[in-house]
């Protein structure tokens, strides 16, 4: 069997089961393929000065090995001084800290490709141990890591210029991104375009949920409501979306918001919804397990993302498939998910405006909804299945293995 190492810091772990679910799905349909999968997540190691901080102790609860639906997943630790400033760094002290595990994963697993998720740290760090083991690397660019990142200080921008000209291979979750990466450096052998998959049993619309969770919250079933799912940032277009959730409520005064997620901008967002008067409306979820996403879409109407950048919001393919539609701002790679006019409205960062407009429109309109819900599931089935992606993804593992070989 073909042995394939994952590396990546994002992967589901017992104090954080959803973060980077998504590559343990793409993993996780590899393996169904007849693969060998083994995945390294390197943690942050966190001090004991540090250990009462609830950000960093959650670090401390995690094993250094596991078992997650049958693939061996390793959490080995590496030194990480918090904030951006040291972002560029961690490409090294990541190498350093894997090390020990690495050695031993050579000798007992023998992988054939190793796949990095994200340029930096990740991708660079799989370049670094190209060059000590011989092992091709194949890199996933996913967002940040090409959108923002890079574009925060010279050094990150080398590195992941790095990445992206020394990977064997360079695997895109859009259009958007592919192009975005190519403006920093050149790929050696081009960039595939490898969409996320959604699990569509699992993301399907629920009368039960939408019933249950509506009286949970108190939401009059006739009430429209919209849903925002994902990090609670500015950059993700909160503040706008309260403003024009404000103004949206003048006209239409039974309209819910539900908020799903957290982050650095929850009590500021909180704050100015108290101050507003909206709290009644503003139903405040915190984060919530991946297996519960489905329900609270389909407690919803819309889903709402106006966020400035992304690669591929994995929210808006499962929204989609939920027979949601979207109303998201026409960064990133959303226009390749989401149909302008067919299965949502796509409107530009920062109008609070148009996203008024869109709000509005959708509401006064439930036959809209409907048939753009129905338009949105018929999108994912066609593009974002993970039996398409482990496709896709195992034709990239076998061009890189042919290459290698010659």
């Amino acid at each position: 069997n073909i042995r394939i190492l994952v590396l990546s810091h994002m992967y589901p772990r017992v104090d954080d089961p959803i973060s980077g679910n998504f590559i343990h799905y793409n993993a996780c349909s590899i393996r169904s393929k007849g693969f060998d999968v083994v995945v390294l997540t390197p943690l942050p190691y966190v001090p004991i000065f540090l250990s009462k901080s609830e950000k960093y102790s959650r670090y401390m609860k995690t094993p250094f090995e596991s078992y997650i639906s049958g693939i061996h997943v390793f959490y080995p630790r590496y030194l990480r001084f918090p904030g951006a400033a040291f972002h560029p760094f961690s490409c090294y002290t990541m190498y350093y800290g894997v090390q020990g595990i690495i050695k031993k994963l050579i000798h007992d697993f023998k992988p054939h490709i190793l796949h990095a998720h994200t340029a930096t740290p990740d991708g660079y760090v799989g370049l670094l141990l190209r060059k000590k083991f011989g092992i091709p690397i194949v890199v996933n660019l996913h967002g940040s890591d090409i959108n923002v990142y890079p574009h925060r200080d010279y050094l990150t921008f080398r590195l992941t210029g790095k990445v992206i000209a020394g990977a064997n291979k360079i695997i895109a979750v859009s259009k958007a991104l592919k192009s975005a990466a190519e403006r920093i450096a050149r790929p050696q052998s081009g960039i595939e375009v490898v969409y996320t998959g959604c699990d569509l049993e699992r993301f399907s619309f629920n009368e039960d949920d939408r019933v249950t969770l509506r009286e949970k919250l108190g939401i009059p079933s006739d009430s429209p409501v919209l849903i925002f799912v994902g990090h609670i940032l500015k950059a993700k277009g909160i503040f706008e979306l309260l403003e024009a959730f404000l103004i949206a409520r003048q006209k239409h005064g039974n309209l819910h918001l539900i908020v799903v997620g957290d982050g650095e901008d929850s009590f500021t967002l909180k704050q100015k919804a108290e101050a507003a008067q909206l709290s009644k409306w503003i139903h405040f979820l915190g984060a919530r397990s991946h297996d519960e996403i489905p329900g609270w879409l389909s407690a919803a109407d819309i889903l709402v993302l106006p966020s400035w950048y992304e690669g591929l919001p994995n929210v808006v393919v499962e929204a989609m498939a939920c027979k949601r539609p979207v109303i998201a701002t026409r960064v990133g790679g959303i226009p390749e998910a989401v149909e302008d006019g067919k299965s949502g409205i796509l409107i530009e960062k920062g109008d609070v405006g148009a996203l008024t407009s869109a709000i509005s429109l959708l509401i006064s309109e439930p036959a809209k909804r409907v048939i753009m819900g129905l338009a949105g599931r018929q999108i994912v089935e066609q593009m974002f299945t993970w039996e398409k992606n482990a496709e896709k993804t195992i034709a990239v593992y076998e061009e890189v293995l042919r290459n290698a070989s010659r």
